[in-house]
Formats: structure tokens, sequence, C-alpha cells
């Protein structure tokens, strides 16, 4: 898509505004935090990954690398979550080869377990099935790019990669986790993910998916398409009406995976513009309150729908 001259101008600057808002987030330990109360900062991995990410995005300069690189390095790693924001908030800054024999140990010992079946309510059920999914497309791209899955090494390679896979990956991938792709596949069969099928977790199965090289379904095609509509661009569920930065992002992310048309550019680019905050963040929905990642997932979902935006990897 090439936005309209007007929209491309809005567009841009909204993205300076925002680089504005993400440098002056960063603490004096070099990590970045979106909260902040007098000499009270709460720099934190997440905060960090997220402004490194939105400002390579745009090719615009990280300030103090070398502070953030250290804040990265002698943050505290547990789980998959912290080492996903260690490891590429690393690779983002050019760094892929700082990630720690330590960590990357524990990329390598990373497993995907099926989510557990037979909770009490259907809200539970939602909640384990959405975190398994996270879990399980950031154990798949931590262990694509920092792992031993193949021959192709971090160095070198661009996060788009990620969901590019060799016959060497997805035969090794095909043993370690039959079961996972298998979990993957019955369920998009149905064209659709979730306990009640919404756009968000349909967007990290078909991520997953992608991981895995799974051929994915007419039915999902459809699903998503049918949630492409005004007056925001997309819904989160066939019968939802309350537009979020979310919905708008898991829609064009959705349709990218699938190669699928976006067929309402203009109202998601203007519902992101409205979740722009005077500050210059984003929030979750317009009037709300902005911090880094919910900026992160608006700069990027305005990349996708026009990369001539964009100036860097």
């Amino acid at each position: 898509m090439v936005l309209p001259s007007t929209l491309s101008s809005k567009c841009r600057d909204a993205i300076a505004k925002a680089a504005a808002y993400i440098r002056g987030r960063q603490s004096p330990s070099g990590g970045f935090c979106f909260y902040r109360y007098g000499p009270i900062e709460e720099p934190s991995l997440g905060d960090t990954y997220y402004a490194v990410s939105s400002l390579k995005l745009f090719g615009i300069e990280v300030p103090s690398p070398r502070q953030v690189a250290r804040f990265v390095g002698e943050s505290r790693i547990f789980g998959v979550t912290y080492l996903y924001f260690c490891a590429f908030t690393l690779d983002r800054l050019g760094l892929a080869s700082r990630v720690g024999a330590e960590a990357l140990q524990q990329i390598d010992a990373l497993s995907i377990r099926l989510p557990q079946e037979g909770r009490e309510t259907a809200w539970t059920r939602l909640i384990d099935r959405s975190g398994w999914l996270e879990s399980a497309r950031k154990t798949l791209r931590l262990q694509r790019r920092f792992g031993r899955f193949g021959p192709e090494q971090a160095r070198g390679r661009t996060p788009a990669d990620d969901y590019c896979v060799s016959a060497t990956r997805i035969a090794v991938e095909g043993r370690r986790y039959a079961h996972a792709a298998q979990f993957i596949r019955e369920v998009l069969a149905r064209g659709e993910f979730g306990v009640r099928a919404n756009l968000w977790d349909t967007y990290l199965a078909l991520a997953v998916a992608a991981l895995l090289a799974i051929e994915l379904t007419a039915e999902t095609t459809s699903f998503v398409d049918s949630l492409q509509q005004p007056p925001f661009g997309f819904l989160m569920t066939a019968h939802s009406t309350m537009p979020n930065l979310d919905v708008v992002y898991a829609g064009v992310r959705c349709c990218r995976l699938l190669n699928l048309p976006i067929r309402h550019e203009r109202e998601v680019s203007e519902f992101l513009l409205a979740c722009q905050t005077t500050d210059g963040g984003f929030s979750h929905a317009p009037a709300a309150l902005p911090n880094l990642e919910f900026t992160y997932r608006a700069l990027q979902t305005l990349a996708l729908l026009a990369p001539e935006l964009t100036h860097g990897e």
C-alpha cells in the first residue's frame, strides 16, 4: 500500500513524535521504561526491547547503545519471555554475538508442551490457550534464530528470515515439534482459533504455523477476511464492536501471513493515529494511557501497511 500524500504526511509526523517519546523513556542505566514519576524509574527488559525494536524499524539511532547492551547483559534472565527480550534486543542492536552461553543453553533447552485441557471455565481455557500460543511463538523464534536447529546462524540474518524455513530446519523441527504442529493443524483446519474464535489467537496460531511451515487452509483465510469490516478496519470476533490497537495489529499481521489484501487500509491507519497521545506514545485505544509495547505495535502496523515509511531494517 502507498498512502495518500496527506495521510502519509500524518503518519510520518506520528512516527517522529513516537521516536521522541521513546527516546524520552530512556533511563540513565541505558534501559527504557514507560513508567516514570520524578526520580523513580523502572526500566525493564520488555520496555527496552519494544523501544529498541521501534527505533530500529525506522532506521532511527538508538541512544547510548553501549549502555543499552550493558543494561540487557546485567538483567536477570528467566523464562522464555525474558530470554526473548534479552536475545532479540541485542540482535536488534547488531550484537547477536553478545548473547551469552548460559542464555543460549536455556534457549536450546526450551520445549513446547500442549495446552492443558479440562479447566473449569471457558475464560481460564482462553487464557491458557493464548498463553500457550505466545510461548510457542517465542520459543520457535528463539530457537530458529539462536538455537541449533540447523546450519544457519543468527549473524547477518533479518527478523523476516525467522519465518523462512530451509529443508534442514523443517526436518529437525518436524521431529522435535510434531505434536505441536499436529495441534496447530487441527485447530486451523476449522479456519479460526480461540475458545471463542478471535483475531488475536488466530494471528498467534498463524505465526506458529508459519514457523513450523504448516500449510494454511482456505477456511482460515475466509475467517480472517470476514473480520475485515469498517469503520475501523477489523473486528476481534464476529460479534465484537469495540475497537482497540490489538485488533488492528492482529488483523494486519494475519493478512500479511496469509497474503491477503487489506481492504480498509485508510480506516486502519486513521484508527492508529487516533491512538497516539499528545506526548507521542500510542495507547490501547483513543484517550487511554500510552506505553512502549502499544507504541511498538502501532509503529509495526504502520510499517506493514506502508513499507515506504520505513528507512531501516
